[in-house]
């Protein structure tokens, strides 16, 4: 087991290096272009670094299933070997991320004090400035809210995988709709309210709750999939 896991995260870590690094490259140039508007043009602007990662990380998650799943099951590899596997490489590739996001705030922070930039603002979780304490009491929810769009887009892919498109988009639009449906509940809304309000650590401890969840719920799948996804 302990090889397979291994062979498993050389494969992520290979087969994931060039999408990492497109979209990194990608971020890094938008954000460049952004400063410089905000310094020779705009009033003020606020810059969401954080966001584009989340969003990111979901289709990743989503995608991670039908590009190794099938790899895996081929192979020899054991569906608990693999979950496993999954697992780590959640952890490991949302660290990376979290360092690669808090060191372009940290440059950011350096150049616009050098600069004496004061119109640009970053959107955080927590605080939306470059001041340094912002940046560092924001990491841990930042890194919990990154795990959950991962966990949440491999439960979305593996329950494509398992059912198909369709069958995953009427469980998504089931799910959609109960979210939708509850939101308008005022107690739920009171609570969503009093999580946004919670210090760094209880609101990191919650929103990584929901990432072991979905983490833990798509297993139920994963060890019943077959080497083909359901067209």
């Amino acid at each position: 087991m302990k090889k397979q896991i291994q062979a498993l995260l050389y494969f992520f870590a290979v087969d994931s290096k060039r999408t990492v690094t497109i979209f990194c490259s990608i971020l890094l140039l938008c954000i460049t272009a952004l400063t410089v508007l905000g310094v020779t043009v705009a009033d003020i602007m606020y810059i969401a670094i954080s966001a584009p990662a989340y969003i990111f990380m979901i289709i990743f998650g989503f995608r991670t299933i039908p590009e190794s799943l099938p790899f895996a099951i081929k192979r020899g590899i054991t569906r608990k070997s693999y979950h496993t596997a999954v697992g780590i490489f959640i952890l490991l590739i949302n660290l990376v991320m979290l360092a690669f996001l808090a060191g372009v705030q940290l440059i950011l922070n350096a150049v616009f004090q050098v600069a004496n930039v004061t119109n640009i603002h970053i959107i955080r979780p927590i605080g939306a400035s470059t001041e340094l304490k912002s940046i560092f009491y924001s990491l841990p929810l930042d890194y919990a809210l990154l795990l959950s769009f991962f966990a949440a887009g491999l439960l979305l892919g593996i329950i494509a995988y398992k059912f198909g498109f369709l069958g995953g988009a009427v469980l998504g639009g089931i799910a959609l709709i109960g979210i939708t449906v509850s939101l308008t509940i005022q107690g739920l809304t009171d609570v969503i309210t009093w999580i946004l309000d919670l210090a760094v650590l209880p609101a990191f401890g919650l929103v990584f709750a929901v990432a072991l969840v979905c983490y833990v719920i798509s297993w139920i799948f994963i060890r019943t999939s077959n080497s083909q996804p359901t067209s």
